[in-house]
């Protein structure tokens, strides 16, 4: 009986594969709810992100992304974001949010900006030291 034992984790040690991590990236995803009219939107809309190192005013922190032809049902979206690892040094920061209808000529620029929780600041963890 020891010895099938034995042969099993055996067996199972071999025939096991070697799982390694993959390396962290610097995407993140972002869920939103839009209103247009009072109602929840629903249809493809252009959405530009922009980060800024204030809530209300403040300074542009890389560049700004803008997802064309984003699917939105009953006013929710979600979206992957990458603006680099380097913006992320651990210093607050918001993401202010443009909308328009796809392919329309202005985006509107929605309010608040919205403050990044510490979630796209896991980023930073592997240059922490």
């Amino acid at each position: 009986m020891k010895t099938k034992l034995l042969n099993l984790i055996v067996a199972l040690a071999f025939g096991a594969e070697i799982v390694t991590a993959a390396p962290l990236g610097s995407t993140f995803t972002y869920q939103g709810k839009l209103v247009a009219t009072g109602q929840p939107a629903n249809g493809s809309y252009d959405l530009k992100f922009t980060l800024y190192d204030d809530g209300s005013v403040g300074n542009v922190v890389g560049a700004s992304l803008t997802n064309a032809a984003t699917g939105v049902t009953n006013g929710l979206f979600t979206v992957a974001m990458d603006f680099g690892s380097g913006v992320f040094d651990g210093d607050p920061r918001w993401l202010e949010i443009g909308v328009r209808t796809n392919g329309g000529s202005v985006f509107t620029t929605l309010s608040p900006r919205q403050a990044l929780s510490a979630v796209p600041y896991a980023i930073y963890a592997p240059n922490a030291g």
